[in-house]
């Protein structure tokens, strides 16, 4: 019997008290709706590249697959000895794409033929017997032809990556090269520091419009509820250098007058997706008054 009427009392305490709370919050804000805004900002900046990859191209051809392979494999080495002679700090060179084919051309053969003594099943005017022709094509094997690619990658300072390239053009070239295909820098080491850069230009970038934005809107900014932020890693900035082998000519003028290829800045890039909370007007606030 006292469990009971223990259980009781307590029971119609909660009861009491929970009729005291729902008196207490009648008339309190129960929501309250944070307009939002969302902005993008983007920074960029500019870095000096930290390295220079020089490619050029070897073609030779030769009667047989052992003469084409040879010439390649001597200038090859020519020029990477080449290269070795500038004494150029953290040089590194590689071959790449190497390819060794037969060289065809084909030898077009016009045939005449007599139908009348291929004793045909099948009867043939003799108005159709006359210029009877056919057209064969031949290929004929003109030799071989021994392709190769060899890079050159040097580091440092934008300065030293300018003079360098100049210097690896020409000693290519002078070692018998047919072609350079591509000078191109980049920028291969640290990259944070600029990265943090181009992020805090950008999140700069989006802070400025959307305080634009809100004081427009008669609004203020009171918080932040997300950022997403992305960069972008600079490409590689080549330079458009098309230098051919022309003979000893060539090569006497590449020695006579040092080639010149300037490394320029590359850019990196950031962007950030901000969205914004704003403050709130009374206007904005549901009362439990008045629902």
């Amino acid at each position: 019997m006292r469990a009971w009427i223990v259980t009781f009392v307590f029971g119609a305490a909660l009861a009491l008290a929970g009729a005291a709370s729902a008196e207490m919050v009648k008339g309190q804000a129960t929501t309250v709706t944070h307009p939002s805004l969302s902005v993008s900002g983007t920074g960029t900046v500019e870095v000096a590249p930290d390295t220079l990859r020089v490619t050029a191209s070897i073609i030779t051809e030769g009667q047989t697959v052992e003469q084409a392979r040879e010439r390649n494999a001597r200038i090859v080495q020519a020029a990477m000895a080449a290269v070795k002679a500038l004494k150029l700090p953290s040089v590194a060179t590689k071959t790449l794409n190497y390819t060794l084919e037969r060289v065809i051309q084909n030898a077009n053969v016009s045939l005449k033929v007599d139908l009348a003594k291929l004793n045909l099943p099948w009867n043939i005017a003799p108005s159709d017997l006359a210029g009877s022709s056919f057209q064969i094509s031949i290929p004929v094997t003109l030799g071989y032809r021994a392709s190769n690619s060899l890079t050159v990658r040097i580091q440092g300072a934008r300065e030293k990556l300018s003079d360098g390239a100049g210097n690896i053009i020409d000693a290519l070239m002078a070692a018998g090269t047919n072609q350079i295909t591509s000078v191109a820098y980049s920028l291969e080491k640290d990259v944070s520091a600029p990265m943090r850069e181009a992020l805090t230009k950008a999140m700069k970038d989006a802070q400025t419009t959307a305080e634009a934005v809100a004081a427009a809107a008669g609004r203020k900014i009171v918080g932040i509820r997300n950022i997403s932020p992305a960069y972008r890693l600079p490409d590689s900035y080549a330079r458009n250098v098309q230098a051919r082998y022309m003979g000893d000519v060539a090569a006497a003028q590449f020695a006579a007058t040092p080639t010149s290829v300037t490394a320029g800045m590359l850019e990196m890039s950031a962007n950030v997706q901000v969205n914004y909370e704003l403050d709130y007007n009374p206007g904005d606030t549901k009362f439990l008054s008045e629902q």
